[in-house]
């Protein structure tokens, strides 16, 4: 059964219902629940009926007109719901809202400001039945007015969304990519386990006998402090106080935590010099190389002396925009740098240059050249009180090494190191043309001239090429492996140059920057490896010296340096063993005093030594000399003879008398 309309809450007994009419409908819309307000077909009393509903007092007639008197009317039956629905509801025609809160359409507005539905609202009659509004509950009296908030203003949107300039996020990305490549370049060092090398027994040799001589006043007794290619007060004893808590690993570890260090300011660096990705691929390419890596697990003090010249130059780089005279705090740093190794002289020239070349563009030519001029007086200042600089005149990479052809030297330097050469040379060339990719349509502003750009990449190359062709002069290539390493710390940032320009704006080619990182890694693995296992077998000379040393009255001439006095330190003293590559000092038996070589060769021929090691990677002339005095002299006969593991390199030959 379908419900009537006297079901409805609004139905009086005394209410009759009609339909509107247009009229009606026309009157009903014209705003009884504010302007622009949805009505609903209104309900109209019947104007048959005179007693029609009663308005409050004061209520004005819908149509303007004053509703005559009704007479009164017996009060009719009330719906059971509509008390309810009175007390409940404030109108039928909206959801009832709390007394706290303001209808919608009774919100006041200033009087400059329209209402969003309509004309000014504050000049219309309230809706019938409804109170006085209530106040705002956002404002108190005691606040004064409310105060209009300003319009909220959309920021301007930039023309891309990378933005090439440095950022926090791109610097902590880079610091992760970095901390991998370390990983990656102490896991490549660390594989490199095996005896101590000459080199390295020197360094440790001398450096405890510093420390003894040091702390307990013991005088030093070898000679081996004139095979130190540095200051023999500054990296030995750094090596001997690792050997003495954890022996030749201690040592080595000192060697990889330089290494590392100088990786982590190879790439400061060419971020200050270029940005983050430059950065990390130069990092990236200069961790895996060979000479990085075997210096890293080296105990020599080339690690200590490339790390050296790295803070040198980033000291220059980061106080390019300070006053000139901080250029001097780069002073002393480069002083011990060649303190700790006379081959570190080489990398000098780079660091002056771009201590003129960091700050030419901010500060002009003139500050720039003083910065320069300051840092050279600095350090020549720093090392002439010590006489470094005589010890480094007299100093040549070919003494006790194996003299070699030009074209030899050049080749080697070209299997070690040519690949990472190669691509600084290209990236310095890409750099001079084009000074950015322009990845970013805003970054069109050039900030280097081409004459700027020319000469930093001559700079920053200029040391990587310089030093192979100095050893090919030289005729030797004996430590040139390590230091290669000069050069490359130096052309690590136009490498990284070259491997972002191979890779391309927006990372369009990764897979040629991974190609080249890759064939470095390859060979720097096995160049690294080789170096390691390419020689003889120290393991089994040395138990055999073991068996003939004795702690007194022997006298030992070897041309293997250093291992014996470290290793066989139990069965015999540093001083019974003399150096075949520097010379001795003999008396023969007619009282002819033969020093140098001379004296080495008549101590020999006259069985003067109870035992006698040679090399085959000593000099040639040496060599020749001293097998026709163990052969003419007839004292010594061959106990034992050892090569190379892989077959390709030097042998040990030991002769005792008899």
């Amino acid at each position: 059964m379908m419900p009537s309309e006297t079901d409805s809450p609004w139905f009086t007994p005394h209410t009759p219902i009609r339909t509107a009419n247009a009229e009606d409908t026309a009157q009903a819309g014209s705003g009884a629940h504010g302007p622009g307000q949805p009505d609903e077909p209104a309900r109209l009393p019947d104007p048959a009926y005179a007693d029609g509903p009663t308005y409050p007092d004061g209520a004005a007639h819908p149509d303007g007109a004053a509703y005559p008197d009704a007479p009164e009317q017996p009060d009719a039956p009330e719906h059971p719901g509509a008390a309810e629905y009175r007390q409940d509801t404030a109108y039928p025609d909206g959801p009832a809202y709390p007394e706290e809160q303001t209808h919608p359409v009774d919100t006041e507005y200033p009087e400059e400001e329209a209402h969003p539905d309509g004309p000014a609202y504050r000049d219309e009659p309230a809706h019938p039945g409804d109170g006085p509004a209530p106040a705002d509950p956002r404002f108190h009296p005691s606040d004064g007015p409310p105060v209009e908030l300003a319009p909220y203003t959309i920021p301007a949107v930039p023309a891309t969304g990378w933005d090439p300039a440095s950022s926090p996020r791109r610097r902590w990305i880079g610091r992760a990519l970095l901390f991998a490549v370390l990983a990656v370049q102490a896991a490549l060092s660390l594989r490199l386990l095996g005896a101590a090398h000459p080199d390295e027994a020197i360094a440790m040799i001398v450096g405890r006998q510093e420390l003894n001589h040091l702390f307990d006043g013991t005088p030093m007794t070898t000679d081996l402090v004139e095979r130190i290619p540095g200051a023999p007060w500054l990296y030995p004893p750094l090596a001997g106080a690792a050997a003495n808590a954890s022996g030749i690993f201690g040592a080595r570890v000192v060697s990889l935590v330089l290494a590392l260090v100088t990786t982590v300011l190879a790439y400061s660096l060419t971020r200050r010099l270029f940005n983050e990705r430059v950065a990390i691929c130069g990092a990236a390419a200069y961790a895996v190389v060979q000479s990085t890596v075997v210096v890293g697990f080296y105990a020599a003090p080339d690690a200590l002396a490339i790390a050296l010249v790295a803070v040198t130059a980033w000291i220059v780089v980061r106080t390019a925009r300070a006053p000139v005279a901080l250029v001097l705090l780069a002073a002393p740093v480069a002083a011990l740098a060649v303190a700790a190794e006379y081959a570190a002289v080489v990398a000098l020239p780079a660091v002056l240059a771009l201590a003129v070349l960091s700050a030419s563009a901010r500060k002009g030519r003139g500050p720039a050249a003083l910065r320069a001029l300051l840092l050279a007086v600095g350090t020549v200042g720093l090392l002439l009180p010590f006489g470094l600089l005589d010890d480094v005149a007299a100093w040549s990479p070919t003494q006790g090494h194996e003299a070699r052809s030009a074209g030899s030297v050049l080749l080697s330097a070209a299997q070690w190191s040519g690949l990472f050469t190669l691509l600084a040379c290209a990236g310095a060339a890409a750099y001079v043309r084009r000074e950015r990719m322009y990845e970013s349509p805003e970054d069109d502003e050039i900030t280097a001239t081409r004459l700027r750009r020319a000469a930093l990449s001559i700079t920053l190359c200029g040391t990587a090429l310089l030093i192979p062709v100095l050893y090919a002069c030289l005729g030797t290539s004996g430590v040139m492996f390590r230091h290669l390493g000069f050069g490359m710390l130096f052309a690590a940032p136009l490498a990284g140059v070259g491997i972002t320009r191979l890779v391309g704006a927006h990372f369009r080619n990764p897979q040629l920057g991974i190609l080249a990182w890759v064939v470095l890694l390859a060979l720097g693995l096995e160049q690294a490896s080789l170096r390691y296992q390419d020689g003889p077998d120290s393991g089994r000379l040395l138990s055999v010296l073991r068996l003939h040393a004795q702690p007194h009255g022997g006298r030992y001439l070897t041309e293997v340096e250093g291992l014996p006095e470290y290793y066989l330190g139990s069965v015999s003293k540093p001083d019974q063993w003399f150096s075949a590559r520097r010379g001795t000092e003999y008396q023969d038996r007619a009282g002819v005093v033969h020093r140098g070589d001379d004296g080495t060769v008549t101590a020999v021929r006259d069985g003067w030594f109870n035992l006698v090691v040679l090399d085959s990677t000593a000099p040639s002339a040496m060599n020749r000399a001293l097998a026709d005095a163990l052969g003419a002299g007839g004292h010594y006969r061959l106990i034992a003879q050892f090569s190379s593991p892989t077959g390709d390199s030097g042998t040990y030959k030991v002769f005792l008398r008899y």
